[in-house]
């Protein structure tokens, strides 16, 4: 059985893993600490992305500054790593004395123009995660004048390889949604109608910076209160299009709100799909309010349940009441074609019936 500050010193590692997924500073320290854990000396995270010729090594690393350059310049290009790492399943170690051998390391040019010159021993590597477009691995390095890791050491690593795996995955997810979240906050943020993002109880959990200046200005017909949107003048009838778009007591469907007569002001009440693009972070049933006026477009709907090209025609045709077969005829394409397109907008939409996607869209044509 382990020691017990052994133990701890794996327990420790372990933990943090897991302090490293939702705290990216915490990387350099657990790479410094499993370095010296299992009697390596430098060491580094790197990322490669698929189809491409180079690895770029990531700023979370231990390695010799001057030896950087010329790997990522030259020598990545010769290092053997490359003809084991890709087949190489998540989670695995490669260890270059055991995997490459030490009469293949004699002989390699790599080794002996690159690894002699800046000091660097034998070479130990995990992949992290691996995605369509991407990896990630962790590499450990002796230094050339150093002991070789014992066995007790080999075995931390061994120990140690799902913890890590298992971090780097969360990581690279939360990376994802990081990057889906932003792309929704560019989205709604820099569209000129005032938009919020509801849930089903009608809490408010987004909103955008049009939105929240109106909502600061005298006069304007919306207040939030709570954490939930309330119209100062026909707030019943708002809570009920809010009700109807969560589901609440039914099917979800949009419904429509005219706030202002004089100015033209509609309110779109509509649920949005927990796959929309934009609700990657809260993945779950939401509802849209967007403020419409000034005669605004199809492009709006269009824009915010992404459609496509092709499916704004087909729903540019269906506001006009025209059916399917005409679509297809107007369009020039087969009826599977306009049917195919016809259930993308009904998923992407989240309505089921034609005449609710006509009436949600026609409406908007109308103004």
């Amino acid at each position: 059985m382990p020691r017990v500050d052994e133990q701890k010193r794996y327990d420790d590692l372990v933990g943090l893993c897991y302090e490293c997924v939702l705290d990216e500073s915490k990387w350099p320290d657990l790479l410094e600490r499993l370095m010296h854990a299992s009697g390596r000396q430098q060491g580094g995270l790197l990322s490669q992305l698929k189809h491409a010729n180079f690895v770029q090594i990531s700023e979370v690393n231990f390695f010799d500054s001057a030896a950087l350059a010329p790997y990522s310049q030259h020598y990545c290009h010769m290092d053997p790593g490359h003809l084991f790492m890709p087949q190489r399943a998540v989670g695995h170690w490669y260890h270059d004395v055991m995997d490459y051998g030490v009469a293949a390391i004699q002989r390699s040019p790599y080794y002996q123009e690159f690894h002699r010159p800046y000091g660097l021993g034998n070479l130990s590597s995990i992949k992290l995660y691996e995605t369509a477009t991407s990896s990630a691995y962790l590499s450990l390095l002796t230094n050339l004048d150093a002991n070789s890791p014992n066995q007790q050491q080999q075995s931390l690593l061994k120990r140690i390889a799902a913890h890590l795996t298992t971090a780097g995955r969360l990581s690279e997810r939360i990376h994802h949604l990081e990057l889906g979240l932003a792309k929704r906050d560019l989205l709604l943020d820099n569209h000129p109608a005032p938009l919020w993002l509801l849930d089903a109880d009608g809490r408010v959990l987004y909103c955008n910076h049009v939105a929240a200046r109106r909502l600061s200005q005298s006069g304007f017909p919306l207040h939030e209160r709570l954490a939930h949107l309330h119209s100062k003048h026909q707030d019943t009838s708002l809570q009920a299009l809010i009700r109807r778009a969560a589901g609440k007591g039914g099917q979800r469907r949009a419904g429509w709100l005219r706030l202002n007569a004089t100015q033209q002001q509609e309110l779109l009440v509509t649920p949005v799909p927990a796959h929309a693009s934009f609700n990657q972070h809260f993945q779950k049933p939401l509802v849209l309010l967007a403020l419409l006026e000034k005669q605004p477009k199809m492009g709006l709907l269009a824009e915010l349940f992404q459609l496509t090209p092709a499916e704004q025609r087909l729903a540019d045709l269906l506001a006009q009441s025209l059916t399917p077969e005409s679509c297809a005829e107007r369009l020039s394409v087969s009826i599977n074609t306009v049917r195919s397109q016809l259930r993308a907008l009904f998923r992407k939409t989240d309505t089921e019936r034609q005449a609710e996607l006509v009436q949600l869209f026609a409406r908007v044509q109308q103004r």
